[in-house]
């Protein structure tokens, strides 16, 4: 399994992207995926879908994230695509619980194999307990050190 999570940090990319609601930073963010060759025509449409029932976002302390993906079938190669917000954007919280989520940080996935999206979770949810890595990451734009500790967690 950390084989193939492994693939998904390599097909990273990261935007700087300041768009006033999620269904405009999705899709900006889902046609850098398309135009990278990891995600299928339409993709926005299928993340937007998947969003509706299944709401991504995360209140963490200190900085709110949120982790939207689509089913595999819209996938063509597993990657990471980090939006860092120009300014918050109201997401609803993936456990229905604390109200709207206000998300600085989105990491957008596309999944090959459903199985990388548990070990990808289990690992980036030990980046969600250091908030500072978050922050760092949002003031420096640089993917590699919250890549390496993704990476050493998998």
């Amino acid at each position: 399994m950390a084989m193939m999570s492994t693939k998904m940090l390599e097909n990273v990319q990261v935007l700087h992207v300041d768009k006033p609601t999620k269904e405009e930073v999705l899709e900006i963010l889902s046609n850098a995926a398309i135009a990278k060759g990891y995600a299928k025509p339409d993709y926005h449409k299928a993340i937007l879908e998947r969003e509706a029932k299944y709401p991504t976002g995360l209140h963490i302390p200190e900085i709110e994230v949120a982790i939207p993906h689509a089913d595999a079938e819209w996938a063509n190669e597993s990657s990471l695509t980090i939006g860092i917000l120009g300014q918050p954007v109201t997401f609803q919280p993936m456990d229905g619980q604390g109200g709207d989520v206000h998300v600085e940080l989105v990491f957008m996935l596309t999944i090959q194999d459903p199985k990388e999206q548990i070990g990808f979770l289990r690992a980036f949810s030990t980046v969600l307990g250091s908030p500072q890595v978050l922050l760092d990451f949002k003031k420096s734009g640089d993917s590699d050190a919250l890549i390496e500790k993704i990476r050493a967690n998998m």
